[in-house]
């Protein structure tokens, strides 16, 4: 193999890496990261939960973290050990990113278990409070896309 297509498929290793991590941050929870489309706290707090309600959806984060903590770890040493190819005398592979990929989808899954289950427990009051503030937030992201644009 040529030092170009090594090249290649290192940069294209690394940016389908990289967004394959970005895909696997999304949802948010309790110690998670926010965005994706799921029920984070910020708008889970701003559609009034009642005591209850906080207590259910503090359940279904709990019952879930052991499942996303050891498909993150999975993630992480895959990740890990596509890095290490990079740098070894064989290169990666496209199995080495379906590995990748394959743990990125269970860890939607299961976070679209999460969401799913909270979903369940909102009143459609809530459920529909949230999906304006939902609205109103992609409006404001929008908006500081296009305050960033240069003019020409």
């Amino acid at each position: 193999m040529t030092r170009r297509a090594r090249v290649v498929i290192a940069v294209t290793a690394l940016m389908l890496l990289s967004s394959a991590v970005a895909f696997a941050d999304g949802w948010g929870g309790p110690g998670g990261h926010r965005g994706g489309g799921g029920f984070g706290w910020p708008v889970l707090r701003a559609v009034g939960l009642s005591d209850e309600q906080k207590a259910h959806i503090r359940q279904i984060y709990a019952a879930h973290r052991p499942q996303l903590q050891a498909l993150g770890e999975q993630i992480h040493a895959a990740r890990q050990q596509l890095g290490d190819k990079l740098y070894s005398a064989a290169p990666p592979s496209t199995a080495d990113l379906a590995s990748i990929n394959q743990l990125r989808d269970q860890m939607a899954q299961e976070r679209l278990a999460i969401a799913l289950a909270i979903r369940n427990v909102l009143t459609p009051e809530q459920l529909a409070k949230a999906a304006q503030i939902r609205q109103q937030m992609q409006q404001l992201r929008q908006q500081m896309r296009d305050l960033s644009r240069p003019t020409s």
